[in-house]
């Protein structure tokens, strides 16, 4: 599970290292992005991951999958110019020209647009469903009537936080970011709850000793109220190949009697379990959740002893 950084602490490194070109568009295995579509794509999500990296002609390329147009391979250039590869023509073309100066209009390849891209501000500001943002490098394509991408919206180090497409006729369609994960942290998300479980390894030596982490994470402004019975707050289980459980953290453990309520948050409670694995060699399933009335925080992960 990844650390979330708040968005004003990203608005500030941005602004820290204005005097440096600002990487709009991270490439690395890895990233990903999940936006939330709006007007027309209301009800609808856009995931895009950068997903491998390859060598072709001397340059390292990045896939990104997800766009509805297909895979694209992409590279970023020294001067902050994002090119696309197609390897079967062997042909780069120019889907960003991050460099450009205000009001100058380039030429661009990028799917669902007109051919013609401007910078039309660094320094715009949008209050976004992961918080007010500033600092943004706001894009604008020339010539896009009823069909097309109408304009996007980059935060530096994080990449595109919204896209506004005219989608024929008066209809219009968004897509605004809710979750971004770079270099392997998540580094924005939208308000949500969420409860998870990560163990050291996959594949574990008899004997070897268990690391869990059990997580809940609440980022709304409002707290998440909990409901126990006992004074037990969470519980880690151990299940064999046939489903019989071998071991449980709570096994002769006692814990007082008596409901009680508990607010979460905002913000992340994290605890961490050692269990022993003293089994035969074979596949197993660990169950963490917590002790709530009704049970309604549960993750499960399978490992291997060896």
């Amino acid at each position: 599970m990844g650390v979330r950084v708040k968005v004003p602490a990203l608005v500030f490194l941005a602004a820290a290292v204005a005097c440096a070109e600002p990487d709009y568009f991270p490439l690395h295995a890895g990233n990903q992005w999940i936006y939330r579509g709006g007007g027309r794509y209301t009800g609808t999500t856009l995931t895009l991951e950068i997903s491998r990296a390859a060598d072709f002609d001397g340059n390292r390329y990045y896939l990104l999958r997800g766009l509805p147009q297909g895979d694209f391979w992409l590279r970023m250039t020294e001067d902050s110019r994002l090119l696309v590869y197609d390897p079967d023509k062997k042909e780069e073309q120019v889907w960003y020209a991050f460099q450009s100066r205000e009001g100058e209009i380039y030429q661009t390849a990028l799917p669902f647009c007109c051919g013609k891209a401007a910078i039309r501000s660094r320094a715009a500001a949008y209050k976004s469903p992961i918080g007010p943002l500033e600092n943004l490098l706001e894009l604008n394509y020339p010539g896009v009537f009823q069909v097309g991408i109408d304009r996007e919206l980059f935060l530096p180090y994080i990449g595109m936080v919204y896209r506004g497409l005219n989608t024929g006729g008066a209809t219009f369609g968004s897509y605004d970011l809710i979750y971004a994960r770079i270099g392997g942290v998540t580094v924005v998300s939208a308000p949500e709850v969420s409860f998870s479980l990560t163990i050291d390894r996959a594949i574990y030596p008899q004997g070897a000793e268990m690391t869990a982490r059990l997580a809940l994470r609440n980022t709304q402004d409002e707290p998440l109220r909990l409901v126990f019975p006992s004074g037990q707050t969470f519980d880690l289980a151990i299940q064999n190949e046939a489903g019989v459980e071998v071991w449980r953290w709570s096994r002769g453990k006692l814990f007082t009697l008596g409901i009680r309520n508990e607010t979460v948050g905002p913000g992340e409670n994290n605890e961490v379990l050692l269990a022993p694995l003293p089994f035969p060699p074979g596949q197993y399933k660990v169950e963490a959740w917590l002790a709530t009335m009704p049970r309604f925080y549960v993750a499960v992960l399978g490992f291997e002893i060896r």
